[in-house]
């Protein structure tokens, strides 16, 4: 499908309105972990709390597949724009919810049931919001492009957690944030309606009707690709979780490094990231899609050990240093993830396996990497004991795409073929 130059634009605008709001959403919670453990769960042990509120995170193992398969199938039959108005909707909901939850010394147990349930329904609405704007945005424009305006929609989704960081930074050095986390989740509710007024702006292609078909043949005859996207994917959301979410509960268990420190070095990070990602871009429209895929991920399976070794000795400036080379990786990494599985899928199932494939790679193995790697640290005491989930993901995500580019399908070779031709 093709539009205007204009038309484009406000689907990229409609699109990533949406984007930012849920990455918000998801990533408010990673990053007040800290601060609600104590709060929802009352135990003697800091590390048992932490790892009981950041078992939440891959809650959405059961909601956010369902949801994917749900929204997936209501985008390729009836339209993008049809699945990304019921996720909106939810999530604002949802959000604002779960801002009106009471704590454990009021509610008891209660108070962690509520927060989960909350977690639960806003990863069921959040599983076809990404993908749903990705394919928006790319199905729309032109093809030598994508990976460049990939870059650009991903900015959306860094400066989505950048704002939660930087609101968490900012309570947290007040020393409020036991008291006013509640308002983050009610302005994030507000910024959601904002969002799905500019989505009635966006225009797509007209959908043609589509037979009913059931999604287990879609399952076996995309197996490979599937699975190529599941592992993919949760690798690359493993590696985001762990910088920008696990380490900031990590590092003021091993180090001297406090809680306020580590977020604030988390905002800068994610700006950091904000600004790299159009560079990546650019350097994604030269390669490539499985070299880079290759390259990055064999970067950071090869580094993850050595330099987490430092992350309890190491000054802060270090510190600061070892996450950044994660996110260039990361971001490397990632960039051409959403063009890679669009050339893996046809267009009339596209939504519903990619949105599926995301969901069980972002929740089984993705935000799993928090609560396992604090699992692994408390049964070892090794300071780089989370790297080792790390590089095995790495390695299955990096032995998929190699099997992958070995396929003889036409996709790849095209592919190949068309990213090495010079610009």
């Amino acid at each position: 499908m093709k539009s205007s130059k204009r038309q484009f634009w406000v689907n990229f605008a409609a699109a990533s309105t949406g984007n930012l709001f849920e990455h918000y959403d998801k990533a408010l919670f990673a990053f007040l972990a800290p601060f609600l453990a104590p709060l929802f769960f009352e135990t003697s042990s800091p590390i048992t709390a932490l790892i009981y509120t950041y078992a939440m995170m891959p809650l959405g193992l059961f909601s956010r597949p369902f949801g994917a398969l749900i929204f997936g199938r209501i985008g390729d039959r009836k339209g993008r724009k049809s699945a990304l108005y019921l996720t909106l909707i939810g999530m604002a909901l949802t959000t604002t919810l779960m801002g009106c939850i009471p704590t454990y010394k009021t509610a008891g147990w209660i108070a962690p049931s509520l927060l989960a349930l909350g977690r639960l329904v806003q990863n069921f609405f959040a599983s076809g919001e990404t993908t749903g704007g990705s394919l928006l945005i790319l199905e729309s424009c032109p093809e030598e492009r994508r990976s460049f305006y990939n870059s650009l929609y991903e900015c959306s989704t860094i400066l989505g957690i950048l704002v939660a960081s930087f609101s968490v930074t900012v309570l947290s050095f007040q020393g409020s944030i036991e008291t006013t986390w509640r308002i983050l989740y009610w302005i994030g509710g507000i910024t959601g309606v904002l969002g799905l007024f500019m989505r009635f702006a966006a225009v797509e292609g007209k959908i043609s009707p589509k037979p009913r078909v059931s999604v287990l043949p879609l399952l076996w005859k995309y197996r490979f690709q599937f699975l190529m996207i599941v592992f993919t994917s949760g690798f690359s959301y493993a590696n985001y979780y762990m910088i920008t979410s696990f380490l900031n509960g990590y590092l003021p268990l091993i180090g001297s490094i406090t809680r306020e420190e580590a977020m604030q070095a988390n905002t800068y990070i994610l700006g950091f990231d904000f600004l790299l990602l159009p560079l990546a871009g650019i350097l994604a429209t030269r390669f490539p899609k499985e070299r880079l895929l290759l390259f990055f991920g064999g970067l950071i399976c090869l580094l993850s050990i050595p330099l987490y070794s430092f992350l309890a000795t190491a000054p802060l400036m270090v510190i600061m240093a070892i996450r950044l080379v994660f996110v260039s990786f990361g971001v490397g990494f990632s960039v051409v993830l959403a063009p890679f599985y669009q050339d893996l899928i046809p267009a009339e199932s596209r939504y519903t396996l990619i949105a599926f494939g995301n969901a069980i790679g972002s929740q089984f193995l993705g935000t799993s990497a928090c609560s396992f790697s604090f699992f692994l640290y408390k049964q070892t005491g090794w300071v780089a004991s989370p790297a080792l989930y790390l590089m095995g993901l790495a390695t299955i995500a990096i032995f998929t795409i190699y099997l992958g580019s070995r396929l003889p399908a036409a996709r790849f070779s095209k592919e190949k073929e068309h990213n090495t031709e010079p610009r």
